[in-house]
């Protein structure tokens, strides 16, 4: 179960299989539920051989099955099992528990005796502990108990946190097999080798031997074709012990509101399905509300910047996850001034954890605010959302809420009170953040020169993510009769679109800054992160013209997506998180923006290499990130693979659906409630549906045809404008 390589989710309850941390050196299978691993290592043995995997199916987001066989099986000095005789299969289920039926049949043409084995424990690590970051010292695991059951015998595996509280595992089991407890280091006062100063230092994983768990084995005699089964239920209880949510409750509401796109591609059907599964499986109730975790193994938690994100790239098919997550983020904005936790008035969370190093206060996640561009994109995603619903409920609901972000980006996210938002770079440990945006590894903002820049840091993308903030807003608000407000709005969003244009605009690159340092000195390095102004509708026609050829050069354009960072510059690196990977959330606001300024080869040219991405997938999957090494005809199949990568990962799986927004060129249209259309497909679709679409109050269907160089645009039950892709709003 735990040594192969599955990723199943059921809300809060998740499974990962054989997959590595990403700071840590150890691997980050087990069975987490909010942010605590209740389950470390589960593997079986026949008569003490590992057996042999012949296939992992996985089902749906909460099921899987894998398919083992016997290898050379020694019954004694004289006689074994030949290979490939005993047939070995694990049925995994999710719900509230992780339930597994695990079947053992014969098929040699004698009766055999067979032992089957079963290790398991748990070290209750924290997440974050797992992830590599440094804790001085740890709870205590406690010794495993045996309790008999009725319908067989259970194992309680448990640990007390440094706050007190005691989660567990139960594994229980309806037939009664043979226990021996492994005490490990539970009992004594050290129980794990404390880890070491410096993230960089970080202890790796303790030796089994130390994790307190248990050997359980039934003895079992097998006639040819006999069949013999077991079922075990294991079922974490959480150090708060509240209950554990079985589904969002949002969700039926939410399958039945989600719009679905069919083409007359059915293998780009199958990866849009593959996106929506993805979306579906990642929405978690969290004790504020339920809405998209940003990624598995890492990030099932709320995260603002990536939650909001996924509200832009998904608004069309399903508006209402946008409002939800607007709703919850809403519920957890800003109230003080706390230099901990990075929290100021009005401002949007980062990030929020459930685990016993938030609980201890070892990091500030309880929530963490640590990020600057979660605020703007709240505002800007309200605008989007209700433009898109006409929810007048929602408007009113959440206006001070965006009032208060507003007042955030002009009082305290304008660190020196020159119009822009900014953040410092000072961060006193691992667990705070040192740049507060999107490219947030502490190495992923340089000068041309290789030097890292001083701040306090004005990021490209968040001005652009201010501008479409105010003025989208000013939209809403006009049509909601709020003339002054809009007025004061377009007029704020003018002038920072002016001073973007004059600061960052670098002439001698036909290209904007990455940033403009402490001292006002642009960050000259050549990125994708004006690619968002794009989307943000922020450049001049002829700027954006500009940022489309230098996007699609041979530095940028790695022929699988654009690249984080040119490949000519000194810090570029295809095989670093920031440095010169290829993210798919990043492309797809870049093309969406490309579509939206009428520059559609560009745009097309990063739906195929996604599309492509997506099709090497034996999932059909995009995943977090990608290595930007160039697409040449040696490496034509498949990207290279980040060596640590989320999967399935939020804002990758919204990237399709946004790129297929912007090759229909939707748009919604709030003061003469209908959507626009402006339709460019890329060569390999002529057809396009979208069934059960929700806009302004009314659903209905929009059908896409192209003919030669000709477009057929038929909608049912919802006012449609059509304008040529030039024609696009920008």
């Amino acid at each position: 179960m735990l040594d192969h390589d599955l990723v199943l989710k059921s809300d809060e309850l998740y499974l990962v299989g054989d997959q590595r941390s990403d700071g840590s050196g150890e691997r980050a299978t087990g069975l987490y539920l909010r942010d605590t691993r209740h389950l470390t290592h589960f593997t079986v043995t026949l008569n003490g051989a590992t057996p042999e995997r012949l296939s992992t199916r996985v089902h749906s987001a909460t099921t899987a099955t894998v398919t083992m066989t016997n290898p050379v099986l020694p019954i004694d000095k004289d006689r074994a099992i030949a290979p490939n005789r005993v047939m070995l299969e694990e049925r995994i289920r999710l719900d509230t528990a992780l339930h597994l039926t695990i079947i053992v049949q014969n098929f040699a043409p004698e009766t055999v005796p067979i032992e089957l084995g079963l290790d398991f424990n748990a070290d209750f690590r924290d997440l974050f502990d797992v992830r590599g970051f440094p804790r001085e010292k740890r709870g205590k695991l406690q010794r495993p108990r045996v309790e008999d059951r009725e319908a067989g015998k259970a194992v309680i595996l448990s640990y007390c946190g440094l706050d007190g509280l005691e989660a567990s595992t139960e594994i229980a089991f309806d037939r009664a097999p043979k226990i021996e407890v492994v005490r490990g280091v539970a009992e004594t006062d050290d129980a794990f080798v404390p880890m070491l100063p410096g993230f960089e230092s970080v202890a790796h994983e303790p030796p089994l031997a130390r994790i307190p768990g248990a050997h359980a084995t039934f003895s079992i005699t097998l006639a040819r074709g006999e069949r013999w089964e077991v079922n075990i239920k294991i079922q974490p209880v959480p150090a708060n012990r509240t209950p554990i949510s079985a589904a969002p409750a949002v969700l039926s509401q939410f399958l039945e509101e989600l719009a679905t796109v069919t083409t007359d591609n059915p293998f780009f059907n199958r990866v849009l399905h593959r996106c929506e599964l993805d979306l579906t499986a990642l929405l978690t109730t969290f004790p504020q509300g339920a809405l998209p975790a940003a990624g598995i193994p890492w990030f099932v938690a709320p995260f603002g910047r990536d939650s909001l994100i996924v509200g832009l790239q998904t608004l069309h098919l399903l508006p209402q996850r946008a409002a939800n997550t607007l709703r919850v983020l809403a519920s957890l904005q800003g109230e003080k001034v706390d230099p901990w936790r990075e929290e100021e008035p009005g401002k949007i969370l980062h990030e929020i954890r459930y685990g016993e190093v938030a609980r201890c206060n070892e990091a500030p996640h309880t929530p963490y605010y640590g990020s600057i561009d979660a605020t703007p994109l709240f505002v800007w995603l309200f605008a989007e959302t209700i433009s898109w619903t006409a929810d007048e409920r929602l408007y009113h609901d959440l206006l001070p809420n965006v009032r208060r972000a507003l007042e955030w980006m002009e009082k305290y996210g304008d660190v020196d009170g020159d119009g822009l938002i900014e953040y410092g770079t000072d961060a006193p440990d691992a667990v705070h953040i040192r740049h507060k945006v999107w490219k947030d590894s502490y190495d992923s903002i340089h000068h041309a020169d290789g030097t890292p820049p001083k701040g306090p840091i004005a990021a490209i993308e968040v001005q652009g993510y201010a501008y479409a903030a105010m003025r989208r807003l000013a939209d809403v608000e006009a049509a909601y009769g709020q003339t002054e407000m809009a007025q004061d709005l377009r007029a704020r969003a003018e002038r920072l679109r002016e001073h973007v244009e004059s600061a960052f605009w670098l002439e001698s690159e036909d290209f904007y800054a990455q940033a403009l340092d402490g001292d006002k000195q642009p960050v000259r390095a050549i990125t994708s992160n004006p690619g968002h102004l794009l989307a943000c509708g922020l450049p001049s026609p002829e700027r954006a013209e500009l940022v489309a050829n230098r996007l699609r050069q041979p530095d940028m354009d790695s022929g699988w997506g654009i690249r984080t960072l040119s490949s000519t510059a000194i810090s570029y690196n295809p095989m670093s998180y920031h440095n010169g990977s290829v993210w798919p959330h990043d492309n797809s606001l870049i093309a969406w923006g490309l579509y939206r300024y009428g520059h559609v080869q560009a745009a097309h040219a990063i739906a195929d290499a996604l599309f492509a991405t997506a099709q090497a997938d034996p999932l059909d999957r995009l995943p977090e990130l990608y290595c930007g090494f160039a697409r040449t005809a040696e490496m034509a199949d498949a990207p290279v693979a980040y060596p640590v990568s989320c999967s399935p990962q939020a804002w990758a799986a919204g990237a399709l659906p946004l790129i297929v927004r912007g090759m229909l060129g939707l748009n919604a249209d709030l003061a003469v409630r209908a959507v626009t259309v402006a339709p460019a497909l890329p060569d390999w679709l002529n057809e396009v549906t979208v069934h059960n679409l929700h806009v302004c109050g009314r659903s209905g269907s929009l059908e896409v045809r192209r003919e030669g160089s000709t477009y057929t645009v038929r909608a049912d039950g919802i006012p449609v404008e059509v304008r040529l892709p030039a024609q696009a709003n920008v």
